[in-house]
């Protein structure tokens, strides 16, 4: 290792930074769930999509014209692929089940 490789580097302009009086709001705010430096630097997704990550397998099923129909405009409004959709109305269908189910167990 080299001097010139001790030496300091310059900080690259980044995180813009707040005063201790913001910090303080903040921090209050945070409190109340409402922040407003902290949700500004760290936008939360709305909405985690945790199928991306699952193994997939290929399914075969039969859509009646209609419904073809109706995914390919939802396709294309959305920009998403139809078997995401498919995967999303999926989920989001069995939500009311799983929680039949759930208080049936207790």
């Amino acid at each position: 290792m080299a001097l010139t490789d001790l030496k300091k580097k310059s900080q690259p302009p980044g995180k813009p930074g707040f005063t201790a009086d913001e910090f303080i709001d903040d921090a209050n705010d945070y409190a109340m769930g409402m922040p407003r430096i902290v949700s500004l630097r760290q936008p939360m997704p709305e909405e985690v999509d945790d199928t991306t990550r699952l193994p997939m397998r290929h399914a075969t099923f039969t859509l009646s014209q209609e419904a073809i129909d109706a995914l390919n405009e939802l396709s294309q409004a959305t920009g998403e692929p139809k078997s995401k959709l498919i995967r999303k109305l999926i989920l989001q269908a069995s939500k009311p089940v799983k929680r039949n189910i759930n208080k049936r167990k207790k």
